[in-house]
């Protein structure tokens, strides 16, 4: 009879130094994981007043979607002229001397 209170005894035992181990290892995990969140808040912090300095930023745009098609279009018309005029600009730059027009 008292070899079965022994391996009861032993088996509890192995149980509690299974368990000790296995809290040990979870505490150390929240004093890791206590650490980490303090630096995400002094970074968090840091980014706040970063961004506190930066100021704040106007109204976004208005989408072109909900604007009025027929401005739209004489926006678009314009700044393709003025990049067909550049374009047209910097291909005259680069022609060797033989075929650039003479104005």
């Amino acid at each position: 009879m008292w070899s079965w209170v022994l391996i009861w005894v032993l088996l509890v035992v192995i149980a509690a130094a299974y368990l000790a181990r296995r809290l040990w290892g979870v505490w150390g995990q929240f004093k890791d994981l206590t650490e980490e969140l303090g630096h995400a808040s002094a970074t968090l912090d840091a980014l706040q007043v970063q961004a506190d300095r930066l100021g704040e930023r106007g109204p976004a745009p208005e989408l072109a979607v909900f604007g009025d098609p027929r401005q739209l279009r004489r926006e678009r018309e314009v700044t393709r002229g003025t990049l067909r005029e550049q374009r047209r600009a910097r291909r005259a730059a680069h022609r060797p001397g033989w075929a650039r027009t003479v104005d």
